[in-house]
């Protein structure tokens, strides 16, 4: 089955090339985490604004410098998030491999690849229109109906999702395709999409649940949770879609 053995070849070259994974995560990682650390210190905003019991803004926090730090913020988790991505997929599909402390930082790649990412948010976020305005229409009286329906519709938009998700990958390697060529591409592959969904969603919650239960040992029990959480998952999702790109657009044969 095609859906399934995307998610395991992504899995094989996650576990793989566990080193190179370090190599690409490590640097940009502690990299990010300094600057996050160095912004929370020139701004002056106590980490306790982010407190899930906060009813608001410390007095001495002017509300445009919470918003300027948050906008910062977003910039330096999605430029770090944007230079793991890419330096993975262009190991995988280029054969880039990493060398020193950090992988190639290539701006014009991680723009693309975010420019990219933006617009399918905004064409799932318009996507989603017609399913509000069902659930408007159905009223209070019918919830179990619109729960239904609005499960049914989001796995239907995640499908699609994956589907155009291809120009990501497309975009890191400097070979940009456009909606249409991913469309295309994947003209056929409905079920095997929808079982690669459905299994790395139940993969996802394994692993979480896991976690849970190794957190509770102290020190490497968190280590390892952490790890898998932070490290492995996030690098397993995106391997998807390399191995996606390289099935549906480079048309590579999977063990």
């Amino acid at each position: 089955m095609l859906g399934w053995k995307i998610f395991a070849h992504s899995l094989r070259m996650v576990f793989g090339n566990l080193p190179q994974v370090l190599q690409i995560v490590l640097g940009p990682a502690v990299i990010g985490t300094v600057a996050i650390i160095g912004l929370f210190l020139v701004s002056g905003i106590p980490v306790e604004a982010f407190d899930d019991g906060a009813t608001g803004l410390p007095p001495e926090v002017n509300p445009a410098s919470f918003i300027l730090f948050l906008i910062l913020l977003a910039i330096v988790m999605l430029v770090t998030m944007g230079w793991i991505a890419v330096a993975w997929h262009r190991f995988i599909l280029l054969e880039e491999y990493p060398s020193g402390l950090l992988p190639t930082f290539r701006f014009d790649r991680i723009l693309a690849y975010f420019g990219r990412g933006l617009m399918l948010v905004i064409l799932f976020a318009i996507g989603y229109l017609p399913m509000l305005v069902m659930i408007g229409m159905l009223g209070e009286g019918a919830i179990a109906v619109s729960i239904f329906l609005t499960i049914l519709y989001i796995v239907f938009l995640t499908v699609c999702f994956y589907r155009l998700s291809i120009i990501l990958p497309a975009a890191a390697i400097g070979r940009p395709i456009t909606l249409g060529d991913a469309w295309s591409n994947t003209q056929g592959t409905w079920g095997a999409i929808l079982v690669l969904v459905l299994v790395s969603i139940l993969f996802q919650f394994l692993v979480q649940l896991a976690g849970g239960v190794l957190s509770m040992i102290p020190v490497l029990g968190v280590l390892i949770a952490v790890f898998f959480g932070m490290v492995i998952l996030p690098m397993i999702n995106v391997s998807i879609l390399t191995t996606m790109y390289g099935v549906f657009i480079e048309k590579r044969e999977l063990d």
